[in-house]
């Protein structure tokens, strides 16, 4: 693989002005960096970015570690930290942590690839997080337990997971709601679990009884699961042993509508559904589909805008952390449409 060295011996110039001509320094003249340029091509070199990162002892690197990349929670996340990390010139790097594999994220972490890591993934533990945090290589968690944080330069942004699930059930029992399906997305998907545990909470606030055959479980969180899995429900509806359905997710809400209706069953007149996560499917179906916004995106943008502050030491971690406190504590929002009825 060629050099530098090789480059200035081809051109008989220094290895300090072809260093300088490849990154483009005033001090160097527009024809000599296009000789560099020539010969650099010529010779196929290629800069040798790792040398570059351990020389100023930065990587211009942000991790984003999360347990599946393909869900809308995620790319609506993606979205926002990625804007914020571009207007720095700083590169990001997707990572996938769940529970069939966690090594590549875990070595990336251990061997600080990074000046930054944002983890989304519940698989990566807080003992691991705890061990491997730095100054050089702050980490950013959501939604974990504050009492199990045990280094300073790990950022825990407090999310209410105890409300989960609680919001859209009660708003279910106070429309007069008494016998609600619960359709679970995938066993991987930690989102689903707290929906899942709300949603019990709720039901024995109220003094409803759980009815274990109320709840289904799907083996994803996508539309051709809520469609598989409804169809199971079909029965318990036309009996009127089910008048709400809660899907965990908002693609398996769409899949169950889907099926309802080709069998003849009226949303909301013969059963009401809610979903979770306001996607923009959620509104495009007829009847739209209540939901609950988690204002994901107005979390992330903070967290990335904290993150940048603390990488280039503009902020302190107090600072960052009274901030993410006061303004991206997790606040779920009811979006009501038209799949809910009123039974009262």
């Amino acid at each position: 693989m060629a050099t530098i060295k090789d480059i200035a011996k081809l051109l008989g110039i220094s290895v300090s002005a072809v260093s300088m001509a490849l990154n483009d320094s005033p001090e160097i003249g527009d024809k000599t960096k296009k000789r560099v340029r020539e010969a650099a091509k010529q010779l196929n070199y290629v800069k040798n970015g790792t040398a570059i990162d351990l020389q100023r002892q930065k990587t211009n690197i942000v991790l984003f570690i999360t347990d599946n990349p393909t869900r809308p929670y995620f790319t609506d996340s993606l979205q926002v930290v990625q804007n914020e990390l571009m207007m720095k010139d700083i590169d990001l790097v997707i990572i996938t942590a769940n529970n069939k594999h966690i090594g590549t994220a875990e070595r990336f972490i251990s061997e600080n690839r990074a000046d930054a890591v944002i983890c989304m993934s519940k698989f990566i533990p807080d003992d691991f997080v705890n061990m491997y945090a730095n100054k050089n290589m702050p980490i950013f968690v959501l939604g974990r337990k504050s009492d199990l944080i045990a280094n300073e330069f790990v950022v825990n942004v407090a999310l209410d997971y105890e409300r989960v699930g609680e919001d859209i059930t009660e708003y279910l029992i106070q429309r007069g709601h008494r016998k609600i399906a619960f359709v679970r997305g995938s066993k991987t998907s930690v989102g689903t679990k707290y929906r899942y545990e709300g949603y019990l909470r709720s039901l024995k606030r109220f003094g409803l009884k759980v009815e274990k055959n109320l709840i289904f479980e799907a083996n994803g969180s996508d539309y051709d699961q809520g469609y598989h899995t409804t169809g199971k429900i079909i029965e318990k509806i036309i009996s009127k042993q089910i008048d709400a359905i809660f899907y965990a997710t908002d693609d398996l809400a769409v899949g169950g509508l889907q099926k309802l209706l080709e069998k003849g069953i009226s949303v909301p007149d013969d059963v009401s559904i809610v979903g979770y996560n306001n996607y923009p499917i959620s509104k495009m179906v007829t009847p739209p589909i209540t939901t609950v916004d988690l204002h994901q995106q107005k979390i992330m943008r903070r967290v990335a805008k904290a993150l940048i502050g603390m990488m280039d030491g503009s902020k302190t971690k107090e600072d960052i952390v009274k901030r993410l406190q006061k303004d991206a504590i997790f606040h779920s929002e009811i979006i009501e449409r038209g799949s809910v009825k009123n039974r009262e």
